[in-house]
């Protein structure tokens, strides 16, 4: 963006708008929120800005749990968003979880947004280095650090490229639930979205499929 454009648009409408979302998931779930306090959990949370869906929520004043398998992005997190939870995990079963510490992480350089913990989807993309990294559930995630003190969690974001699907499988379990979640889900039309697991476990759990933004399926508790 250049500098001379953007000082313009600020000084006409007294605002500059941001997007920091991959498809720009983030502007509807500011519009749905309009708050400056709430509480985010960031599940495959990469990087702080880029491609985040929670980024724009940060800059308002929101706070929360960044979760990532790649030790360097939770670093960065580290530095950039001291106050939050950065915890380093990826996210499996529930199963998976309760039998192991470590799973095998797949990856093609140091922050790698395609990187993942599922084998076949690794596979499918060519990933060529593979470390174990610490593993949990996300019911685990939720149960540890969903705020206390009658306040809520408001927004869950879970992109983990392959497992989004196994690990809200967990739901029952969970003791806190966001007022919305965005999941991606990786199908290509809205009736395909219909047809998943991901839809009927959510909407077994009280949840309306809302909106739908590139890969980025949202979800609003009823």
């Amino acid at each position: 963006m250049k500098l001379s454009r953007a000082l313009k648009l600020f000084t006409r409408h007294g605002s500059l708008r941001v997007r920091f979302s991959q498809y720009g998931e983030d502007t509807i779930i500011r519009k749905h929120f309009n708050k400056s306090e709430g509480f985010y959990i960031d599940v495959g949370a990469h990087h702080p800005f880029r491609q985040s869906n929670t980024a724009s929520l940060w800059l308002q004043g929101w706070q929360g749990v960044n979760v990532d398998a790649n030790s360097e992005s939770v670093e960065v997190f580290k530095k950039v968003r001291p106050n939050d939870s950065n915890v380093w995990s990826a996210i499996v079963s529930e199963d998976f979880a309760e039998n192991n510490r470590f799973v095998d992480f797949y990856t093609s350089k140091s922050i790698d947004l395609c990187a993942t913990a599922s084998a076949e989807l690794a596979a499918d993309r060519g990933a060529s280095l593979v470390k174990p990294v610490p593993c949990t559930s996300l019911d685990k995630i939720i149960n540890t650090y969903a705020p206390s003190g009658g306040r809520k969690i408001d927004f869950l974001n879970i992109d983990i490229e392959g497992l989004d699907e196994v690990a809200i499988e967990s739901i029952a379990k969970w003791g806190s639930f966001p007022t919305m979640i965005a999941i991606e889900t990786y199908v290509e039309t809205i009736s395909d979205v219909l047809g998943t697991s991901t839809y009927k476990l959510l909407a077994e759990a009280g949840y309306e499929y809302r909106y739908q933004i590139g890969l980025t399926s949202i979800y609003i508790l009823a």
